[in-house]
């Protein structure tokens, strides 16, 4: 039981730190690893999703600390982040004081508490959990894809 509970603590703990815009490559890379302790029941739903929580939390946090940043000549919009649900769900959670909340830049009429109900998703964590459990594979290019586009080699 030893070498199963340091498995999902060290899975656990690597999930809560994942980017999320990173997720399909980390689900790839870490396919077979991931798709074994579940299978084996060393990580659980419950278990992965409280991680990815975690990894929600943390994405809103680096997407705020984007979309706040001073001295831009011009202004990234909440909903131009890379995973606006993230921004959404933490909003929803309340994960970000009054005056952070001021200072986010909502457009198209939205507001802290509009924006949740325009971008959220319902059930994010098992999405992400299945997103991570089922990676979508790299895209392929057949047919008239010419890897060297701008040279004559065969």
């Amino acid at each position: 039981m030893a070498l199963n509970d340091a498995l999902k603590t060290t899975t656990i703990e690597d999930l809560k730190k994942v980017n999320l815009l990173m997720l399909g490559h980390y689900a790839r890379q870490n396919h077979e690893t991931l798709t074994f302790l579940y299978e084996y029941e060393i990580i659980d739903d419950s278990s992965i999703e409280g991680a990815l929580e975690e990894a929600v939390f943390r994405q809103a946090r680096r997407d705020y600390e984007t979309i706040t940043r001073k001295g831009r000549p011009y202004t990234i919009w909440a909903d131009h982040v890379g995973r606006p649900e993230c921004l959404a769900y933490a909003l929803e959670r309340n994960k970000f004081s009054r005056k952070e909340i001021k200072q986010i830049p909502f457009d198209h009429g939205e507001t802290a508490e509009t924006f949740p109900q325009h971008y959220g998703r319902e059930n994010l964590l098992s999405i992400l959990r299945e997103e991570l459990l089922n990676p979508k594979p790299l895209p392929t290019f057949e047919g008239d894809y010419d890897p060297h586009p701008v040279c004559e080699c065969d």
